[in-house]
Parts: C-alpha cells; sequence; structure tokens
C-alpha cells in the first residue's frame, strides 16, 4: 500500500525500516532532532538511508503539509511514536484510514508513559496495540494486538527491548489487514485509563510509600528513562538498580538503615501497612556522576534519605 511515515525517535525507526520494504512509503514526517529537547534524529537517518523523502513539523499542522498530503494521495497513515496529536483533519486524507501502533493493550493505558506507567503499577502484562486514529487520542478501534508478559523484577528497559522485538511484526500484521478492509475493534469503555506525561517530580521517591510501590517506582524508571529518585544530604540521588530484602528492615521512612542483600536497605513504608520492609538499594548515581555501587556511596549508615 501507499503509505506516508509519520515517527520520531527509536521507535519510529525501527517501524519505518520494517515497512519500507513491504510498502510504498511516499513520505517520511518527523520531528527535528532538537524537538522538546529530545534529540532523537534516528527516524531522519533511518529514511536517509531507505532513500525516503522526508519533512519536519511539530504539529503537523502547518497548510501546505495538508495540501502535500492531499497530492500524495496515500492510503494510510502509519504513525509510530509520533509526539503530538495529529490534527482531525489530517486523519481524513488517506482512503483506508490512519493507524498508530500505542505501546499498551488499549483500552487501558491510554495517553503517555505506557511502559513505565504498566510497572510502577505492578501489572503483569502489556503490549502493543495497532488502532485507527481517531479524534481523541488512543481511542480509535483495535485492528491487532501483541501481548508482552512482565515478570516481578523485570525493569522498564527490559520490557522495552521486547516490546521493539514486536513493533514491526504487529505493524505489519495490522498493515495487512487494513489492506483487506478490516476495520478494527471498537474499544469498550470498561477498563479505559489514560495516564499524563511523566516529569521530574512524578518520578521522585516518596520513602512513606510501601516496599513494593518503592521497588516498582525505581524498576518502572530504569534506564532509558528517567530513573527514580531522592536526595542524600541535599544533593539529588537517582536510584539506577534496587531490589527487595530477604527479612524485614523496619524504621523510620527514609533512613538509612544498614549494608544487607548486596546493598543498602533503606526503611519505608508506614508501620501496620502489611509492607514496610523496607528497599534495597544497588546502584545510585548523582546528577552529574557515573553510576556506583550503592555499598560505595554510603559511608555511613543512620542519615535519611528525602
Amino acid at each position: 500500500m501507499k503509505v506516508v511515515f509519520f515517527g520520531y525517535g527509536q521507535l519510529g525507526a525501527t517501524v519505518l525500516r520494517g515497512i519500507a520494504p513491504r510498502h510504498e512509503v511516499s513520505l517520511v514526517l518527523t520531528h527535528r532532532a532538537e524537538f522538546s529537547g529530545l534529540g532523537e534524529p534516528d527516524v531522519e537517518r533511518a529514511a536517509a538511508e531507505l532513500g525516503l523523502p522526508v519533512r519536519y513539523s511539530a504539529t503537523a499542522r502547518e497548510p501546505e503539509l495538508h495540501r502535500l498530503l492531499g497530492d500524495l494521495a496515500p492510503e494510510v497513515i502509519v504513525s509510530t511514536n509520533w509526539r503530538t496529536r495529529v490534527p482531525p483533519e489530517v486523519l481524513r486524507i488517506p482512503a483506508r484510514g490512519a493507524i498508530n501502533t500505542h505501546d499498551a493493550l488499549l483500552p487501558a493505558y491510554a495517553g503517555f508513559g505506557a511502559v513505565n506507567w504498566v510497572i510502577r503499577n505492578g501489572e503483569e502484562e502489556t503490549g502493543l496495540s495497532v488502532h485507527y486514529m481517531a479524534d481523541e487520542l488512543d481511542t480509535g478501534p483495535v485492528i491487532t494486538r501483541s501481548v508482552v508478559k512482565i515478570g516481578p523484577h523485570d525493569t522498564a528497559g527490559y520490557v522495552l527491548d521486547r516490546l521493539l522485538e514486536e513493533y514491526v511484526p504487529v505493524t505489519l500484521r495490522a498493515l495487512d489487514l487494513v489492506g483487506q478492509g478490516h476495520r478494527g475493534e471498537p474499544q469498550p469503555a470498561e477498563g479505559a485509563s489514560f495516564y499524563h506525561r511523566i516529569g521530574i517530580e512524578d518520578t521522585r521517591i516518596d520513602w512513606r510509600d510501601s516496599a513494593t510501590v518503592v521497588y516498582n517506582l525505581v524498576r518502572g524508571q530504569s534506564d532509558p528513562f528517567v530513573n527514580a529518585w531522592t536526595t542524600h544530604d541535599g544533593v539529588r540521588l537517582r536510584v539506577k538498580a534496587a531490589t527487595l530484602p530477604t527479612r524485614a528492615h523496619g524504621g523510620t521512612p527514609g533512613r538509612i538503615v544498614k549494608a544487607d542483600d548486596g546493598g543498602v536497605v533503606i526503611a519505608c513504608g508506614r508501620p501496620g501497612d502489611g509492607d514496610d520492609r523496607g528497599v534495597v538499594l544497588l546502584e545510585v548515581a548523582t546528577e552529574d556522576g557515573p553510576t556506583v555501587r550503592a555499598v560505595d556511596h554510603f559511608t555511613a549508615f543512620g542519615g535519611y534519605l528525602r
């Protein structure tokens, strides 16, 4: 089919490279590398390697772009990791519609940061949903899905790698179904949820939270994402890796208790909440420093993380 591709970053480049050999990509639309300070020119580079024409836009709202898309007359728009809402007038241009590959099992976890939120919330599975794009973000009929299981100790980085393996197959499968006239299944209202973008304040550890909540936050914000963080002696400290202790360590939330289980135990939770066993920090890093073992960073015990 004749395709116009909207995408950004590593995810966008992965899908573009996967669909280009099977479909006629007449235009690649991406954000400039400096968009929102993210600096991810992956799609631009992939298009250059494939010899595909590239246009840049922050919002896809330019009238001249709309005229160009109309002249190209694509059968379908394929969107992967496009970072802004596509205008409704653009969605109406392709003859067979516009599709997007979302990194969650819709209707749950529409919106942003789904890979992080599912782990932070302790979910046991996630996946990809290829859906028709509608005026409201991530609400259109679902064409096909791919499910990825989440282990109790899997990190966001690990789950992201698993999802990356599924992006091309599920998108190609969806394009085949679109070509066959499949209109997708409407998303049910039951189980629907929408999550906001994750900012720096959303990743700060609250040591009054239970051990499970703190641990899920750390693994849900693993590299390459913004890490969970706290402060030590007034300096921001990123938590790169953590685990749960083999025995409970109680005490005042945020207290640096002792070295144990290959790391440093921090008390957390509230007495009586049933999960105030503490969390073991394994690797940490200051804002401008390298990742180090927690047992090497903390030279004394008895202080507090805030």
